[in-house]
């Protein structure tokens, strides 16, 4: 049967108006089709959190995400165990939400914990959220990860830590640029609209990440600010862990290989082996909930064959 090309056209016109529909759900934008992320909130600022009265305190998280994988490396090398209980989520892919493996105080799925909470007006219901239940009540203290971090590593908690490695703070400019460049860059490559948008993304990306070379050279290693990890080392790693699994195919982070970068693979490596670390890293989760969860990226659900992450680590430290 010869191919109609009126066909042709009406379907590729048809295919981009249902990709740009889905798009809106899973990755808004800004009118050059630039990838715009939603931003957090924080109800309770950190001299107001009283373990006294916040004693029942809850780190909702997806293994997926990277802003939970922060939060998840912070808590482990911080031994907040003792303080706050971690509840892992998972996605369903059908309706694009968070679900509890088992009821949490009688939510099935994380948009009923926002509506418990009183906070029903909201694009999507996101992970991370750090909340406290109390009397049969809610409180939600804050969706954004760098503000849950923060807290993490506040003197409300440090006090009573057991653990002797301290994060060490530092410049914002720094995190800002991995934050916006690094770990929103591969986000904004993968949900561009458009070349232009794609092309500034990617630009940013790799200026950024050669920026973060330099620093490791010019530091001296072995982490971004030296002998101490820094906030900085826990929000580069998420993305840099996942880029070969995700981020190099899934989102098009193709100007470079990420082993171009020599002392970035290095610093990948010493700091997946740091104690603990490496079993906050499911790949697996990464693989099925990316190339499966993201369905307008991948709209056939094939997962690309990939070599296990130790596999991968180990092969490219030098």
């Amino acid at each position: 049967m010869k191919t109609n090309k009126y066909i042709i056209l009406i379907a590729r016109k048809f295919w981009f108006w249902f990709w740009m529909k889905l798009m809106d759900g899973f990755a808004p934008s800004d009118k050059n089709g630039s990838y715009v992320r939603p931003k957090g909130f924080s109800y309770v600022k950190h001299p107001e959190i009283d373990l006294n009265k916040y004693k029942n305190l809850y780190l909702l998280v997806g293994s997926t995400c990277p802003w939970c994988h922060r939060l998840i490396i912070a808590y482990t090398l911080l031994n907040l165990s003792n303080k706050i209980k971690i509840i892992f989520l998972k996605p369903k892919y059908k309706t694009g939400e968070w679900i509890f493996k088992k009821d949490f105080y009688n939510c099935k799925n994380l948009k009923e914990v926002y509506s418990r909470c009183n906070k029903t007006k909201i694009l999507r219901a996101t992970a991370p959220v750090f909340i406290n239940y109390k009397a049969q009540e809610m409180k939600l203290i804050s969706n954004e990860s760098r503000d849950i971090l923060n807290i993490f590593n506040s003197s409300i908690f440090n006090s009573s830590l057991d653990s002797d490695l301290i994060i060490k703070n530092c410049d914002e400019g720094l995190l800002e640029l991995i934050n916006e460049d690094i770990n929103n860059g591969v986000y904004k490559c993968g949900f561009a609209r458009n070349q232009t948008a794609y092309n500034e993304a990617s630009q940013k990306l790799f200026s950024a990440l050669a920026t973060i070379e330099k620093t490791l050279q010019d530091n001296g290693g072995p982490w971004l600010l030296g002998n101490e990890i820094s906030i900085a080392d826990i929000y580069l790693f998420p993305t840099i862990i996942r880029w070969e699994f995700v981020y190099s195919k899934l989102f098009k982070c193709t100007a470079k290989e990420i082993y171009f970068f020599k002392n970035i693979i290095l610093w990948r490596y010493n700091f997946f082996n740091l104690k603990d670390i490496s079993k906050t890293c499911s790949y697996k989760n990464w693989l099925q909930d990316y190339y499966k969860a993201i369905f307008p990226l991948n709209p056939n659900q094939i997962i690309p064959l990939q070599p296990s992450l130790k596999e991968l680590i180990n092969s490219k430290k030098f």
